[in-house]
């Protein structure tokens, strides 16, 4: 049967219409949103794609590009990303009003596709599920379990000095490749409570080996805007590589996560004194205290969600400690000066016995140690931007964002502003002392973020930071390597890397 002309033409101009009137009521609708928007400063876009096509094309070397924005456009700086806003931050004084607020505390949907690594853990999970999760989480990295992690901390340390000693003629080492394995036995001894047998070396392998891989991938994904819908992402071949990257991890931690369960589950069924022990554990690592709430109470709590909270303590409990270390004897290196001053401060702590163990105590009297750990985090933060998404208008100084704003805190620009850090890229540790950090805001200096979503391992991070430096200074000299203005050669895979790896140099204590 052949349809009449008349009859074709009234069915397309009907299909036309319908769509124009959709669209229209969709624009009046987001004529509010698109109106706040563009009394944002910020560059300009074109048709439909808005700065989308500036954004990708600036991809790898994204920080450089948020940093021309910002010097162009001030510290509030407005993206279009197609139709959504993206507003870029680095004011500290904003970044506490947009942090703190109850209407910002989820992330935008291209955090998502980190679920093929962490699934539904703290860093990917909706603000309610978050909560519940953080309930869990927060009793396993109180002060005093965080503590009696310290001597198998430097256990692991002191076996890192020892593997490092074969380097220790003064040629160039990568020393990430050397700190990553350690950062993750300290993690598998202490947090998930599992010695490292033959089998979990192996597997620790195959995690700092794909770790950083999947992270690249998710990098890419971030400002690929047209692989944030689930339905692209899962099309393009980058999904498949990162679920073969993640397998492996996920596979060892299904093991040792069911292991956990049957040992649980074992000693529950046993007699009442056995019972009574369970509420005790020997152990009393994250990976134990979210056994027990599965088992006690199955309501808070699936065996899937448990996996996922577990691999994303072993990857943000592992790269981050690992590449700041790394980083901070690059540091030590270039500015033997520091240096000198760190090593008198270990020095009074041990006296004459500077090869014996670290303890808790030792720990807080490394006061300038910590602050040269934070100077390194202040210049080159392992993770150098986060991102938020508005659920409701947020009204910031003379702007208000409207619902469905994702805002943009590149954290290396933010550490950078020189009304907080006067000659901010120069390397000087004494900016947090106890004085010179108390005119400042909290929001200036975000390594583990701000506001209700700070790190919960930040503790964990410092101790187990400050361990490996005291041992492996105590131990080595750092010689000189490189320059600064090579360490300012870096890109974003969403870690900060640099681009020939952490060069580091180390030659014997002298005596």
């Amino acid at each position: 049967m052949v349809v009449p002309q008349s009859w074709a033409v009234w069915c397309v101009s009907a299909v036309v219409i319908s769509l124009v009137s959709i669209a229209v009521r969709w624009c009046f609708h987001r004529s509010r949103y698109f109106q706040l928007g563009e009394r944002v400063p910020g560059p300009a876009g074109v048709p439909l794609l808005g700065n989308t096509l500036q954004l990708v094309a600036r991809r790898e070397d994204i920080l450089r590009y948020f940093k021309e924005l910002r010097d162009r456009y001030g510290a509030v700086v407005r993206l279009w990303i197609g139709p959504i806003l993206c507003v870029c931050v680095t004011d500290p004084k904003d970044i506490a009003v947009i942090l703190s607020s109850s209407k910002t505390l989820n992330k935008p949907m291209f955090y998502k596709t980190l679920k093929v690594l962490f699934g539904d853990s703290l860093l990917t999970a909706e603000s309610e599920d978050w909560k519940r999760y953080r309930n869990i989480l927060d009793p396993a990295f109180r002060n005093h379990i965080i503590d009696s992690y310290v001597s198998t901390f430097h256990e692991k340390s002191q076996r890192l000095a020892d593997l490092l000693e074969e380097h220790s003629a003064g040629e160039p080492i990568n020393a990430a490749d050397h700190i990553m394995p350690c950062a993750l036995e300290m993690l598998s001894e202490t947090s998930l409570s599992v010695p490292m047998d033959i089998q979990g070396k192996n597997h620790i392998h195959s995690a700092v080996e794909n770790f950083p891989k999947v992270a690249e991938m998710a990098s890419f994904v971030f400002f690929t805007p047209w692989l944030w819908f689930r339905w692209t992402f899962k099309c393009h071949r980058i999904y498949y590589n990162m679920i073969a990257l993640v397998t492996p991890i996920r596979n060892f931690v299904t093991r040792i996560v069911n292991e956990k369960l049957d040992s649980y589950l074992h000693l529950k069924n046993k007699d009442t004194h056995n019972q009574k022990d369970i509420n005790k554990p020997k152990k009393l690592g994250f990976l134990d205290q979210i056994v027990s709430t599965l088992v006690e109470n199955p309501e808070l709590l699936n065996e899937e969600e448990l996996k996922d909270q577990t691999m994303f303590v072993i990857g943000a409990g592992t790269d981050t400690t690992a590449y700041t270390v790394a980083t901070t004897l690059m540091l030590l290196g270039l500015h033997q000066d520091v240096q000198r001053k760190v090593l008198q401060e270990q020095e009074i702590i041990f006296g004459e016995d500077m090869s014996r163990s670290v303890t808790a105590n030792d720990l807080k009297e490394m006061v300038y140690l910590e602050q040269v750990i934070n100077e390194t985090m202040r210049l080159y933060p392992v993770v150098p931007l986060v991102a938020r998404r508005a659920d409701e208008d947020v009204r910031v100084n003379s702007y208000t964002f409207p619902a469905g704003t994702i805002f943009v805190f590149p954290i290396y620009l933010v550490h950078r502003e020189s009304d907080y850090f006067p000659n901010p890229d120069a390397f000087d540790p004494d900016r947090f002392s106890s004085e010179n950090s108390a005119s400042r805001p909290a929001s200036s200096f975000i390594p583990f973020t701000y506001g209700r979503k700070t790190c919960i391992g930040k503790r964990y991070a410092y101790i187990a930071m400050k361990t490996m430096l005291s041992v492996l200074l105590r131990r080595y000299e750092v010689l000189e390597c490189g320059s600064r203005e090579y360490m300012e050669c870096f890109g974003y895979n969403f870690f900060l890397k640099f681009q020939t790896g952490h060069k580091v140099k180390l030659g014997p204590r002298m005596k």
